[in-house]
């Protein structure tokens, strides 16, 4: 059985919590130790509850320094293709398009009973090799930054909006969707977007594209949208 919660996703911290056959681990944790352990008691669980943190690259808002200080963070995170076993948890990594020091990685996390979830964060594309690892998901995280219309309206100087839609920026709202179309199947049971820019898109907005998507090809599918403020609800695979 796999839980899984969006502590929060955005340009100020992102963590997302697993428990997956009762072994309890966080992907990415950009927030200070004290929001953290404040978010994680919303959904009755503890910093302590933590085994290790994986994470998707070294930005400030998905590896905070407290997670170096408590021996939580996984060196073995950004070692793209590789394999872990979390007890009978599987997660596997693949590479995504980030301009971060380190690289970027996706990761698909599994159970002993076969439930599969994949986690894309900060990526400017998504890479065509990585298609095959979300095929047959229960559920697909997807960073859904931003819109192309709202980009070019807002605030942000004509640099900082190539680098965000270049390939080694943000994904928008578009591509997230046209990846779930790519795989989405009868047992996919949520889509969540991840990482919405306050500034270049809106919840309406990310909704309407993944809704889009899975209305006519996955009626049961349910289509959650994280926000930077607080934790989604908790979702159950099993």
């Amino acid at each position: 059985m796999i839980k899984l919660c969006v502590l929060g996703s955005g340009s100020k911290g992102n963590a997302i919590y697993f428990n997956v056959d009762g072994r309890q681990f966080l992907i990415d944790a950009g927030f200070t130790k004290k929001e953290t352990a404040k978010r994680l008691a919303t959904i009755g669980r503890s910093v302590s509850d933590i085994e290790q943190v994986f994470i998707t690259h070294d930005h400030g808002d998905h590896a905070a320094p407290w997670i170096r200080k408590d021996g939580l963070l996984n060196h073995w995170c950004l070692l793209h293709g590789a394999e872990k076993f979390v007890g009978g948890a599987k997660v596997t990594q693949f590479p995504l398009s980030h301009d971060s020091g380190s690289g970027s990685v996706g990761y698909t996390i599994q159970d002993g009973a076969g439930n599969k979830v994949a986690v894309i964060m900060d990526t400017g594309c998504i890479p065509e090799e990585i298609i095959p690892h979300l095929f047959d998901c229960q559920a697909i995280l997807v960073e859904t930054n931003y819109s192309i219309e709202m980009l070019i309206d807002s605030p942000y100087p004509t640099e900082l909006q190539e680098r965000i839609a270049s390939s080694t920026g943000h994904l928008r709202d578009q591509c997230a969707a046209e990846a779930v179309e790519m795989v989405a199947w009868p047992g996919l049971k949520y889509v969540v977007g991840l990482h919405l820019s306050s500034k270049c898109i809106n919840e309406t907005l990310a909704r309407f594209e993944l809704e889009s998507v899975v209305r006519d090809k996955v009626p049961g599918c349910e289509v959650v949208i994280s926000g930077q403020k607080e934790p989604t609800k908790m979702m159950t695979l099993i």
